[in-house]
Formats: C-alpha cells, sequence, structure tokens
C-alpha cells in the first residue's frame, strides 16, 4: 500500500496551510505530510485533481513531472485552495493562509457529495495571478 501522502503536503511544510488530519513524517531525510484519514486522502485527491485538471489548461501544460515546472503545480494547489476558500467566504485572518484545508474540502464538496459538481473553472485566474516565493539564493 501507498504512503498516504498528502497532495497538498508543500503548503503544510512551509506552513502556509494547515490541516487537522496532518502527520508530518520523515522519509528518507525529507519532510512529508500523510493524511491521517483515508476518506479524507481520497477527498482531497479528488479535489486536487479537478484542480489540477483546469489549472494545467490555463497554463497550457501537461501533467507531466519531468516537463512542467513545480512551481506551476504549486500555483494551482494555491490558487485552487485560496479561491475555494474564497467561495465559501471563510478567508483566513492571515491573508493567502488557510487554517485546515481538510475542513476547507469537507466543507466545500459537501463532505464529498458536490466535488464533481464545483466551478472550478472560474478558479483559474487566482491560479495563473498567484505568484509563488523565490528559493534563497
Amino acid at each position: 500500500m501507498p504512503a498516504p501522502k498528502c497532495p497538498y503536503q508543500t503548503t503544510i511544510i512551509v506552513e502556509d496551510f494547515a490541516c487537522h488530519l496532518a502527520l508530518p513524517v520523515t522519509v528518507r531525510n525529507t519532510p512529508q505530510i500523510h493524511c491521517q484519514s483515508e476518506d479524507g486522502l481520497q477527498l482531497c485527491n479528488r479535489v486536487y485533481t479537478h484542480l489540477k485538471t483546469v489549472g494545467l489548461a490555463a497554463f497550457e501544460m501537461d501533467d507531466d513531472l519531468a516537463t512542467t515546472p513545480h512551481n506551476i503545480y504549486l500555483k494551482i494547489q494555491y490558487g485552487g485552495l485560496l479561491g475555494l476558500q474564497a467561495m465559501l467566504g471563510t478567508e483566513d485572518e492571515n491573508p493567502g493562509k488557510i487554517a485546515d484545508v481538510g475542513k476547507l474540502v469537507e466543507t466545500i464538496t459537501q463532505d464529498g457529495k458536490s466535488v464533481d459538481n464545483l466551478d472550478y473553472a472560474s478558479l483559474t485566474p487566482r491560479m495563473l495571478e498567484h505568484k509563488t516565493r523565490r528559493r534563497r539564493k
């Protein structure tokens, strides 16, 4: 069985987002975030699949880790999740932050009942506009 790796782990590792289901672990000297709920992980993966579909199309990129820059995937995650949070009208006190990704996904999808019916395409402007942090030299 593969590790229950969170699709939004980078956003949680850098502490921009948080999740009540997140379990920090170290695998081969690399930090990872595992999900403590199989249902929660499946739901987050389904949402991320939808976000990637519209986001990659907007960036005119393929879902290929060898050719698509990592920052494109980050823009999709940040812009997509922050856009979902804005749809709910529950933006965090700290701009650009999400207090609980798991609760956000559960709430916006009505515990998975409407995961396929959300207007993911409306989130693409946020994805395209999101600025990722530059690495320090």
